[in-house]
């Protein structure tokens, strides 16, 4: 997690990861996998240093993920590039493993006892212990474990929401073994105010600490919450090009943060980000041709 700061400073960088799994797995059709390859290949070809690839999950469940060890298989990475993928158990994180350049582990982890039994099919406690034995078992491979918090603000399963219990449950994770955190609005609950007093919770408890945020927004909300994100001392984001994706298992219609939206605010803002500029208009039309 980052830390609080008072204000942008110049030139002070923002960490974007593309989430082209959470981009394609709610599509009605199937990319076909050498679309994805040559895609992905694309994005890294051009500066892209943080991508969030696939999962390692039942095809039953996401029949759209069945072929992220495929798309790894047809990859060059560049060694500076960090490449996640998700995994919900053992067996899932055994096949992670076997593809080197994948460096983190994405484990979802829902605030909402009823969306992760849903989700998952057990329970938050239950959760917890698989963070415990799947980030040993990562470090033991040498992958850092990434755990995002769905329903980190607020939830449309009727369960009671608290900053104060979500900051609980973070202390939880990460004395569970979580490398790094994340703060998802998954059913797009959030706006400006509320995203600060999260983070603003969260911080104070845990020594000035900022989780990365993935946001489910609309365009009209986007700037809003990636604005207050902003404030509050954040300074990592997920987002996808053309704004694909979303939840599909929340029901939710928002869709990811926009990545050429984001970076322009990003840029008015004062912040660096790293993201080749000259290139994002025709990457991000490129990533809309691919969902059509």
């Amino acid at each position: 997690m980052g830390t609080v700061e008072e204000g942008a400073k110049p030139g002070e960088q923002v960490a974007i990861t593309e989430t082209v799994r959470d981009a394609w797995q709610g599509l009605p059709k199937l990319v076909p996998t050498a679309a994805k390859i040559a895609h992905v290949q694309r994005l890294l070809d051009e500066g892209f240093r943080s991508i969030d690839i696939g999962s390692f999950v039942s095809p039953r469940a996401v029949p759209a993920m069945a072929d992220t060890g495929a798309l790894m298989e047809g990859l060059v990475v560049p060694d500076e590039a960090t490449i996640m993928a998700l995994v919900a158990n053992a067996r899932g994180l055994e096949q992670l493993l076997a593809h080197e350049r994948i460096d983190e582990v994405l484990f979802p982890f829902s605030l909402s006892e009823t969306f992760q039994q849903r989700n998952t099919r057990c329970s938050r406690d239950e959760a917890l212990e698989q963070v415990a034995a799947l980030g040993e078992r990562a470090h033991e491979g040498g992958r850092t474990m990434y755990v995002t918090v769905s329903m980190a603000f607020g939830n449309n399963e009727g369960d009671p929401f608290e900053p104060g219990e979500l900051a609980h449950w973070l202390g939880r994770l990460e004395d569970a073994g979580a490398d790094r955190l994340g703060l998802a609005d998954t059913t797009a609950e959030a706006d400006g105010d509320l995203v600060r007093r999260v983070f603003e919770v969260v911080a104070a408890e845990h020594g000035g600490a900022v989780p990365a945020v993935h946001f489910h927004v609309t365009p009209e909300s986007q700037g809003e919450l990636v604005a207050a994100a902003l404030d509050s001392g954040c300074r990592e984001f997920d987002a996808a090009l053309g704004g694909l994706g979303g939840c599909q298992f929340a029901q939710g219609p928002e869709s990811n943060v926009s990545t050429l939206p984001l970076v322009h605010q990003l840029q008015s803002a004062g912040f660096v980000h790293g993201l080749p500029l000259s290139s994002l208009q025709a990457l991000d039309q490129a990533a809309q041709q691919l969902a059509r």
